[in-house]
Formats: C-alpha cells, sequence, structure tokens
C-alpha cells in the first residue's frame, strides 16, 4: 500500500454520454514526478472506489492514476433504482464513450503523457471495444478476468440440449458453435422477451442464473455466494456486506453486457484491431467467468490468430478479482512491468 502523503486522491464529476447521469470519476495523482497515466475500467456490480489500494500503488510509482463509475454503477448511478441500468439506449456504447470522455480529460490535464487502459471483467469487455474505437488513445491496455462467453452457462445449455439454449447451439455453425456464445445469445433472447413482458427494469434471477449461476460449483465449503470472487476471505466479505455490489443487474443491464460481449467476441473485432497495439491478458485459472483459463486462453489465441501484440498469464488457484487476490502484490508488480515496458514507442 502506497504512503498516502506521497499522493493526493481527487474526485469530480463529468456529463455522462447518455444525456442524463453525471459520471462520477477518481484520480491518484503522484507528488513526484509522473512517467504515465493509467485508466481504470472496473467490473460489474462494483464501483470505482473498490481500485484506490490499487490506484495508490500505480501513484507511488509515479503514475497517475484515473477511473469512473460506470453508468449503473456506484455514485453515477444517481438512485438505487439505477444500479445495474445503463440507458434506454445504447447502454454500452455510452459507457465506453464515457470512458473516452475520461481520457479526454486525462489528457487536457496530462497532454505530454503516455497512456494505458486497465479493465476488468465487465470492465474489460468495455475496454477492449474501446480499444477498436479509441485504440490511437492508449499505448497499451491490460485486460483482466475477461471472457469468450457467458463461460459459467456452457453447462446448462449442455444439460438442457433438447431445449431453447440447445436449440440455439444447434443453429451455430462453424467457430460459433463456442458455447459461451451460444449463452449470450440465449441472454439476448431471453432479455428481449423479459423487457416486453416486464420491462427494462425488472431484475430477473432467471438471467442471473444464466450468466453467474455456477460460478461457485468447484468451491468446496463456501461461505457465501460471491466466493468465487477471491480467495481473500475479507474481500469476500466486505464485497457481500456491499450494497453497491450485491444487486442483481435490470434486463437492460443484462442485455448491454451480452451486447458488449457479442461485439468483442465477434471475428470483426479480432480483424480490425490494431496489430501493433500491445494487449496483455491476466486471468486466474480458477476464475469461472474466463472458464477457468480456457476462455481466456481462447481469447489469447485469436488474437494471435489474427497477428495482434498479445500476450497472456495466468495465475494458479486465484479466482476472479485478481486485483483483490491473495497474489495481488505479484499482479500488482506484473502490469507495472508491462506498462513500463511500453513507456516509450
Amino acid at each position: 500500500m502506497a504512503d498516502i502523503q506521497d499522493l493526493t486522491f481527487e474526485e469530480n464529476y463529468f456529463d455522462s454520454a447518455d444525456g442524463v447521469h453525471r459520471c462520477r470519476y477518481i484520480a491518484a495523482i503522484p507528488k513526484g514526478e509522473i512517467k504515465g497515466a493509467v485508466q481504470i475500467s472496473h467490473g460489474m456490480c462494483e464501483y470505482i472506489d473498490r481500485y484506490r489500494d490499487f490506484m495508490a500503488y500505480l501513484a507511488q510509482n509515479g503514475f497517475a492514476a484515473f477511473g469512473n463509475d460506470h453508468l449503473g454503477h456506484g455514485k453515477t448511478a444517481a438512485d438505487p433504482a439505477d444500479l445495474g441500468y445503463f440507458s434506454p439506449e445504447n447502454g454500452w456504447q455510452n459507457a465506453v464513450a464515457d470512458l473516452h470522455t475520461l481520457t479526454k480529460i486525462m489528457k487536457k490535464r496530462f497532454p505530454a503523457l503516455p497512456f494505458f487502459m486497465v479493465g476488468h471483467s465487465m470492465g474489460s469487455f468495455l475496454a477492449r471495444a474501446y480499444a477498436l474505437r479509441h485504440g490511437s488513445e492508449c499505448r497499451s491496455f491490460i485486460f483482466i478476468g475477461t471472457a469468450d462467453g457467458f463461460e459459467s452457462a456452457a453447462a446448462d445449455i449442455i444439460e438442457k440440449g433438447a431445449g431453447f439454449a440447445g436449440r440455439l447451439t444447434s443453429k451455430l455453425t462453424g467457430k460459433e458453435t463456442n458455447l459461451g456464445r451460444a449463452a449470450i445469445t440465449a441472454m439476448l433472447t431471453q432479455g428481449e422477451i423479459l423487457k416486453k413482458v416486464k420491462g427494462e427494469r425488472y431484475r430477473s434471477e432467471l438471467l442471473n442464473k444464466l450468466g453467474f449461476g455456477r460460478n461457485n460449483e468447484r468451491i468446496e465449503n463456501c461461505r457465501t455466494e460471491y466466493d468465487w470472487i477471491s480467495r481473500d476471505e475479507e474481500i469476500v466479505e466486505k464485497y457481500a456486506a456491499d450494497q453497491l455490489c450485491t444487486f442483481i443487474f435490470t434486463v437492460n443491464g443484462f442485455i448491454n453486457l451480452a451486447e458488449v460481449l457479442w461485439y468483442v467476441s465477434n471475428d470483426k473485432w479480432y480483424t480490425n484491431l490494431r496489430k501493433d497495439l500491445p494487449l496483455l491478458l491476466l486471468a486466474g485459472d480458477a476464475d469461472p467467468v474466463g472458464n477457468y483459463g480456457k476462455g481466456v486462453r481462447s481469447v489469447y489465441e485469436k488474437l494471435c490468430e489474427y497477428r495482434c501484440d498479445a500476450s497472456m498469464k495466468l495465475y494458479e488457484g486465484a479466482r476472479h478479482e485478481l486485483l483483490n487476490e491473495l497474489c495481488r502484490e505479484e499482479v500488482y508488480g506484473d502490469i507495472l512491468e508491462f506498462i513500463g515496458a511500453n513507456l516509450s514507442d
């Protein structure tokens, strides 16, 4: 943990691309020389303050660190009813546009610095979309806990092969027979049905189960429904007690989550991504979101297939939140080393 005397934490707001909300962001600014700037894109059902320790670490090592609460999260959600809700139209696109707005704020303040982006989980999906749309803004990208589909739902699709999801799978051909992507299709289809019947602010246990219902199945002696996020029991307990983390996404939120994951899992994303853009994929091999390393490796192998500048590291025994895992000091160091290696052109 950084000495607080070595940095200052700041808080501010900007207008969201949705035209309604004010996006809240925080920044950790070193008091000494600043070598670069790092933007953080947080995950689903959390908020940027959970990254304060990591941001302080970056600041202690000479990097200004910024991050905003996405639409439907943290203090950007003006009302508890907004938690897990993006916007009536272009929800995930607005979240990516908000990331770009924060980049412009950062660059106005530090125009001469090299910029980097770190995205975790859902935040990695948004960062992957950002890398395609605004790749020239950053020197490199780090994707943590990313995925190739809703991997935890794949077993349900197999078990219910004669049912709805199985029929979806049977219609897919070639590379699209990936079960994680079939689960994306199932979530999108079910989401649209629920949207018409229940409304887009409805919170569906069905969609929540489809996306995350099997996340604890390989963990022995589970204490909470959130054990899959980390082996650090204190982290899990704090998460489980935090109302800004334990809400269920609205139908609108799940549709946007599935849409952005579909967008970055499509061959067009790999085809159009800059080939000279350094990318680092980090995940735990006990992370169900990345199918215990298999989904992350699938993303990495596709990046290599499309001749992208990608590297990958899997951490043995680590679960979903690498920045909150027992091995987080190693993860912090690996990220700092990767950023440092890309400081110059």
